[in-house]
């Protein structure tokens, strides 16, 4: 199952048993609203994969995303090219990839973009 709850800070929202098989439908459901406004996302330890990083990188909700938690999510140097490639998230300050295998290719990716 999945859960999904919105902590007491505003603007924030933390995912648990996840998988990159469910992602795509978790991120598009719920309010647009919510996702627009999201300042935090959680997902630490869900496994997400490249397939997950795929779909994060595509994503064009997440205007005022400032903070992005994929700590041990088994990302490897394809996801972070994903990652790389979102021009949404132009206020992303903080982009936790620790435990994962982004290697450095990944790295480079990651470089390349950011602002």
């Amino acid at each position: 199952s999945v859960l999904a709850k919105m902590s007491n800070q505003k603007n924030r929202l933390g995912f648990s048993k996840i998988s990159s098989m469910n992602y795509s439908e978790n991120m598009v459901s719920g309010s647009k609203k919510t996702w627009t406004k999201l300042k935090t996302l959680e997902l630490e330890s869900n496994n997400i994969g490249g397939k997950g990083a795929e779909y994060l990188g595509s994503n064009s909700t997440c205007m005022r995303l400032k903070t992005l938690n994929l700590n041990k999510n088994n990302i490897d140097y394809r996801g972070a090219e994903y990652l790389s490639k979102n021009t949404t998230w132009i206020r992303l300050r903080r982009l936790n990839l620790n435990n994962n295998s982004i290697g450095e290719v990944g790295a480079e990716y990651l470089s390349k973009n950011a602002t």
